[in-house]
C-alpha cells in the first residue's frame, strides 16, 4: 500500500504556524519509508481499528493490538480516516523495544478537541526518566521535555488549535532534542539525555497518555510514524509533506 499526503492538501486544514514547504517557496518531496530508514512505525488508521488492532504500514508488521482503543471510532483525517481519542480510556500503547536506537522521532498530525491540563500527545519513560509531548498547564503552551540523569531540556511552541490539524514533530538523541511544527523547525536545544537513559526504567511508550496521572488526549491524530533514530530538519519537512509507504500486504 502507498499513500502520499500532498503539502497542498495538508496546508489547508493545518495550523497555519508554518508554510508548506522550505524557502523559495518550493515543496519538499514526500518521505519514503525504506529498510534503512529508521522508521518502526507507521500508522495511518485507513482500515479502522477491528478487534482491537491498528496496523503498521512501516513494513516491519509492528501492528499493535490494545484493549485501550475498544470502542474507538475513525473520522475523516488529513487524507483518509484518522483515529479519534475519547480523552477518558483511549489511548495507544507501544512496544519500548521499537525505540533501542541511538535516537528517536515522534510524529503524528494531531486535531485536538480541547485541551486539559498536562494532557499529552505522547510520552515516553516513567515519572523520572522520561520524554514526553503535551499541553503545558503553567504557559498554556505546547511542551516537549526530554528528562534523564544526564540533563534535562524543555523547548515549548504554540498550542495547537482545537478543531484543526496541526503536524508535530519531536527528536531526541545525538545530543539534541528537537521540537517542529507544521514541518518547521520550532526550537532545538542541547541535551546529553539519550533513548538509553529514557528507557531504563520504561514504564510506558504512549500516545495519548501520559506516565504520570495526566488527563488523556481528547481529539483525533492521523498519520503517526515513529523511528529509532533522530530525524534531520530536511526529513521532517518530508513526513510534513507526505510519507510512502512499503509495497507489502
Amino acid at each position: 500500500m502507498k499513500k502520499i499526503l500532498s503539502c497542498a492538501l495538508a496546508a489547508v486544514s493545518a495550523l497555519a504556524l508554518a508554510g508548506c514547504g522550505g524557502s523559495g517557496g518550493s515543496a519538499a518531496s514526500p518521505f519514503v519509508i525504506t529498510e534503512d530508514s529508521g522508521v518502526v512505525g507507521y500508522y495511518t488508521f485507513d482500515e479502522g481499528v477491528e478487534d482491537n488492532e491498528v496496523v503498521d504500514h512501516s513494513g516491519l508488521g509492528a501492528n499493535v493490538y490494545t484493549g485501550a482503543l475498544d470502542g474507538s471510532v475513525t473520522v475523516e483525517g488529513v487524507r483518509g480516516l484518522a483515529l479519534e481519542f475519547n480523552g477518558d480510556d483511549e489511548y495507544i500503547s507501544l512496544d519500548s523495544t521499537m525505540l533501542e536506537g541511538a535516537g528517536a522521532t515522534i510524529a503524528m498530525w494531531v486535531k485536538p478537541a480541547e485541551w486539559k491540563d498536562w494532557a499529552r500527545v505522547f510520552d515516553i519513560g516513567d515519572t523520572k526518566e522520561d520524554a514526553w509531548c503535551g499541553m503545558d498547564w503553567e504557559t498554556k503552551m505546547l511542551r516537549f521535555d526530554v528528562i534523564g540523569g544526564k540533563g534535562a531540556v524543555t523547548i515549548r511552541s504554540p498550542l495547537p488549535q482545537p478543531g484543526k490539524w496541526t503536524h508535530v514533530a519531536a527528536t531526541f538523541g545525538a545530543g539534541s532534542a528537537a521540537l517542529y511544527i507544521n514541518g518547521k523547525l520550532s526550537q532545538k536545544l542541547p541535551v546529553g539525555v539519550t533513548t538509553e537513559d529514557v528507557l531504563m526504567n520504561v514504564v510506558g511508550v504512549y500516545i495519548g497518555r501520559s506516565n504520570w496521572a495526566d488527563p488523556l488526549f481528547n481529539g483525533a491524530m492521523d498519520e503517526i510514524l515513529v523511528a529509532d533514530r533522530e530525524f534531520s530538519a530536511a526529513e521532517i519537512a518530508k513526513v510534513y509533506a507526505g510519507v510512502v509507504t512499503p509495497d507489502v500486504e
